[in-house]
């Protein structure tokens, strides 16, 4: 299907509108009035006859489903093929983007990463919706909550192809074990040995039901995610550092741990024994394009430049 300029910024502007559910953020990313973010995408849906409008306080479509994947397939193998990616990033391996933030390295991670989203859900579910739907091109995060989809065990994988679900595959990047963390005047760090029992004791968030099922299980098993966080987007001050409050334990990737020693929290010595496996998830369509392959080791490459990954605890897979 060959697609026209047109018909790739009308449904840009209806995609927004899917991702963020929101007419002021759409007018704001795509640099559009309001009148005409409403213009484009009830006109857009008129043409095709997608019926996409908000109903029930969702925007979606509510027929031709068929045509508008067909449209989303083609434009998202053209940016794949444009190297003009549009991606999101989970909690787990934001620490290690951030590094290029500041740093000599940013504009370079920029150019082969492409538009990052402001996509920061913590519902392993959604992740997957969002790049079968292609609403996005890849998703940088972890595996864990995937692993009974994998054919292998997470210590196991290698940089290369796996399958995830029957449309979305993944990348491994670099394996970690997650850290308990906790202000460094919690009564713990006094102790040379922390047990389950003495962790019991105080609060540690947890995300709703169904939203991590993976992450959340493991850590109820180890007396942790004890107090509803009500989280649904991923929030740097209210997730890893929540511990800040000097009562609260909390998790954390070791790249992270540089940026929470900057708010006084340390690592507690007590070892959680979970294992994440930071990945590039993407629709097969994507993974398997050799211009996405291209630009996915070299952006493999620069991650290990980062300056979150020179803290260790990373062992990296590519």
């Amino acid at each position: 299907m060959v697609v026209s300029e047109s018909v790739v910024g009308d449904l840009d502007v209806l995609d927004t509108l899917e991702l963020f559910q929101s007419t002021i953020y759409a007018v704001e990313a795509l640099g559009i009035s309001q009148s005409s973010c409403s213009r484009r995408y009830r006109s857009f849906s008129q043409l095709f006859d997608f019926g996409f409008d908000r109903v029930d306080g969702v925007y979606r479509a509510t027929r031709n489903f068929d045509m508008l994947a067909a449209l989303r397939q083609a434009t998202q193998k053209r940016r794949v093929r444009q190297g003009r990616f549009r991606y999101g990033m989970g909690w787990q391996m934001e620490g290690l983007m951030d590094g290029f933030v500041e740093g000599p390295l940013a504009s370079q991670a920029q150019d082969l990463a492409g538009e990052r989203l402001a996509v920061r859900t913590m519902d392993s579910w959604r992740v997957l919706s969002l790049l079968e739907n292609r609403l996005i091109d890849y998703w940088i995060g972890g595996l864990l909550d995937y692993s009974s989809f994998l054919e292998q065990p997470l210590k196991r994988l290698r940089f290369e192809r796996v399958q995830v679900t029957g449309s979305v595959m993944a990348v491994p990047l670099c394996r970690f074990d997650l850290q308990l963390v906790s202000h460094q005047t919690h009564p713990l760090h006094a102790q040379k040995v922390v047990t389950s029992d003495q962790v019991a004791l105080y609060p540690s968030h947890a995300l709703d039901v169904g939203m991590a099922p993976m992450l959340m299980g493991q850590l109820h098993e180890r007396s942790l995610a004890t107090t509803p966080s009500g989280l649904k987007d991923h929030s740097f001050r209210c997730w890893q550092a929540a511990a800040a409050d000097g009562i609260a334990l909390s998790y954390s990737p070791p790249h992270d741990l540089a940026r929470l020693q900057a708010c006084g929290i340390e690592t507690l010595s007590y070892e959680l024994g979970i294992t994440e496996v930071g990945a590039v998830l993407g629709h097969r369509d994507a993974i398997e394009d050799s211009c996405f392959h291209t630009h996915l080791k070299a952006m493999a490459a620069l991650f290990r430049k980062s300056e979150a990954a020179a803290h260790g605890g990373l062992h990296w897979l590519c």
